[in-house]
């Protein structure tokens, strides 16, 4: 059993890998060769479609993380002023394979956005751990979620 009464630690939003002109270059090219192929096909607005698609990869690449202030204690979990209490959160799990993957995971009960994934940055996996069996089931077959898996590939 945890001694500690909170554990809290600061975190990026997501991972940031900066990308290079050439990733830009790349992501134009590709989205000017699949409009102009539904442009020549008459199909406008897919052609549409996916140049807002493009616009917003572009947008949501340039963007940087903002920095969360994240606490668990005998409540919930806090991250910067959103709480969100346990009887919220089905399940947790930790995937942690350093240097690459370090996050604390829950599943919660909303039907909208129903993974939660926070960095762990340099915290303690097994001291965090403890602490949430107190009052959380742990999922020990959970790993990794595909969308991260693929943003951590495409360095996105």
């Amino acid at each position: 059993m945890s001694d500690k009464k909170q554990i809290s630690w600061t975190a990026p939003e997501f991972i940031h890998y900066p990308k290079s002109p050439m990733w830009f270059i790349s992501l134009g090219l590709a989205g000017l060769a699949v409009i102009a192929y539904f442009l020549l096909q008459r199909d406008f607005l897919t052609a549409v479609m996916f140049l807002l698609l493009v616009i917003t990869v572009y947008f949501f690449a340039k963007a940087k993380p903002r920095t969360m202030e994240i606490a668990l204690d005998s409540h919930g979990v806090k991250i910067s002023k959103m709480q969100i209490p346990y009887q919220r959160i089905k399940s947790f799990w930790i995937v942690y394979q350093p240097p690459e993957t370090k996050t604390l995971n829950f599943e919660t009960a909303a039907y909208l956005n129903r993974f939660l994934t926070l960095q762990l940055e340099n915290e303690d996996p097994v001291a965090i751990r403890d602490f949430l069996l107190e009052y959380l089931p742990e999922d020990l077959d959970r790993t990794e979620q595909l969308t991260d898996k693929i943003s951590r590939t495409l360095k996105f």
